[in-house]
């Protein structure tokens, strides 16, 4: 089964969530959860956790929301260990692994800096890999099932001009989850690809991309009103998460059925 159960205590991770699809993972979850459930949130922005704690607070107080304010772009063992310890008394368990930057927007062969990419890849990969490998190993066997949720992106399936370092990033953390499905059989496992949210995200696209294409497209789409809100398409994962009509391991879009 694939499904999430809500009527069970739960413990949620959620990275990224001081702002955009991150905060309305945590904010749209919570109204699901049973009394005593938890709910971590992780960012580097302090004020953007404590907001979040606030919103989640508006619709439902019978949770504990617990913030803490750590930059995954220089992972530590010993402070992701710390975050996984004393939670053995939920039923369940749901890490949405959200964490993420676009990286530099600019072609190919300009990309030569080598810890550019070293310090993109700790960010959007290396820190979720460790993290994600405590997550399970800390609470299998202790909780009765374990859900893992990837915000990945069509950019990391099909090639967009500017955007391979985001396109990469997306790609291994992709395939490493895939792994993860295979190995770990009674882990549940979701690559979600949220389509195009209005975010920040969008606005630095837009504002600091190289390709005059890849500015215009997105330009197009909030001209036309095809951008999505952040609670439309987190809305949607919800349901697919409640309905469990997916495999683990299974990449599902937004706009799939």
């Amino acid at each position: 089964m694939t499904a999430v159960d809500f009527s069970k205590k739960t413990l949620v991770i959620v990275t990224g969530a001081s702002q955009g699809i991150g905060r309305t993972i945590a904010v749209d979850i919570s109204k699901s959860l049973i009394a005593n459930s938890k709910i971590i949130l992780i960012a580097r922005s302090e004020s953007g956790l404590n907001a979040t704690k606030e919103s989640i607070a508006k619709v439902n107080k019978a949770i504990n929301v617990e913030v803490i304010p750590l930059d995954l772009t220089k992972p530590s063992l010993e402070e992701c260990s710390n975050i996984l310890k004393g939670h053995c008394d939920a039923q369940q368990a749901i890490i949405f692994h959200n964490v993420g930057q676009v990286g530099k927007l600019t072609s190919c062969v300009t990309l030569t800096d080598i810890q550019l990419w070293r310090d993109y890849f700790d960010l959007n990969v290396f820190s979720v890999s460790m993290l994600n490998g405590l997550f399970v190993s800390s609470l299998k066997g202790k909780v009765d099932k374990l859900f893992v949720i990837n915000i990945t992106s069509l950019c990391g399936r099909i090639p967009f001009r500017n955007m391979a370092m985001y396109g990469a990033g997306k790609a291994a953390r992709c395939l490493y989850f895939q792994v993860l499905a295979v190995e770990e059989e009674d882990v549940v496992v979701l690559n979600y690809s949220p389509g195009p949210v209005d975010t920040a995200m969008i606005e630095e696209i837009i504002g600091t991309a190289e390709s005059k294409e890849l500015k215009g497209d997105f330009i197009s789409m909030k001209e036309t009103k095809k951008m999505l809100t952040p609670s439309q398409s987190v809305n949607k994962l919800l349901s697919v998460l409640k309905l469990g009509n997916y495999k683990s391991g299974d990449t599902v879009d937004y706009y799939d059925e």
